[in-house]
């Protein structure tokens, strides 16, 4: 394991992730209450999707005056939406600023910070939710955040009966990906794909056709690699055995 200083992060790039795995808060809370968002959960590819550039875009500090503007699949809801000028630079929003009040209103008509599901929930609906802890584009950190809003909201026992979120550790944007190649020691080990395969498709049609809820777990396969699919808050604690069985795994907080 490489111990040496050109091993170390420098401070620009400490400060660059705890801004990119740390809630941002808002000036103004948004509709809901909504005081934050969840940003990105850490993962083993902080760079993944653009999400981290060594790039300067106009606007940004030391950039050029003809550098290239920003863009990105999140751009076209700043400039549109928010600044309703598609030729605007996204740069140039500033929290609390004059964009502030537009914001909160687009945030009550999306209505996506909502934690009530009872109308939901009494209509006999079903919820099976999965996430990648290495998604470098929808927010994992944002969607558990909300999840844990409804579980404030409705509490867990009513949640239970109606929703689950299943958490992928190392899982990407679609769920797929590959382990890392070093473990916590620094040692070399070989990369397989992440176990991602389930039958979500039937745990819903079995829950809404024949009322049988899903456990709390489920096990998912790649290949001879199994592993149990954890329902938040909970996650696979590693009790013994082989690491690529789902035997070798408990569901803890």
């Amino acid at each position: 394991m490489d111990t040496s200083a050109n091993a170390c992060l420098t401070d620009g790039q400490i400060s660059t992730l705890e801004l990119t795995y740390s809630r941002y808060r808002f000036a103004s809370p948004l509709a809901h209450g909504a005081q934050t968002f969840g940003m990105w959960a850490p993962n083993t590819d902080p760079s993944g999707s653009g999400l981290i550039l060594n790039t300067r875009f106009r606007g940004q500090e030391g950039a050029a005056g003809d550098a290239a503007m920003h863009s990105h699949l999140g751009v076209l809801g700043v400039t549109g939406f928010l600044m309703k000028d598609l030729s605007a630079n996204p740069l140039d929003y500033v929290e609390g600023g004059a964009f502030n009040r537009r914001r909160q209103e687009l945030s009550a008509t999306l209505d996506s910070t909502n934690p009530d599901l009872s109308a939901f929930q009494k209509r006999g609906g079903k919820l099976i939710v999965t996430i990648g802890t290495n998604d470098t584009l929808a927010s994992p950190g944002a969607q558990l955040d909300y999840y844990q809003a409804v579980l404030d909201r409705m509490g867990r026992a009513s949640v239970d009966r109606f929703a689950r979120l299943f958490v992928m550790p190392q899982a990407g944007h679609g769920l797929s990906g590959t382990n890392y190649g070093t473990d916590g020691e620094g040692r070399t080990i070989p990369s397989a794909p992440i176990p991602n395969r389930y039958d979500q498709v039937g745990l819903l049609i079995d829950w809404v056709e024949n009322d049988t809820a899903p456990g709390m777990s489920v096990t998912v396969t790649a290949g001879e690699r199994s592993l149990p699919l954890c329902s938040y808050p909970t996650y696979p604690r590693y009790v013994g055995g082989a690491h690529g069985a789902a035997g070798s795994y408990q569901c803890a907080r």
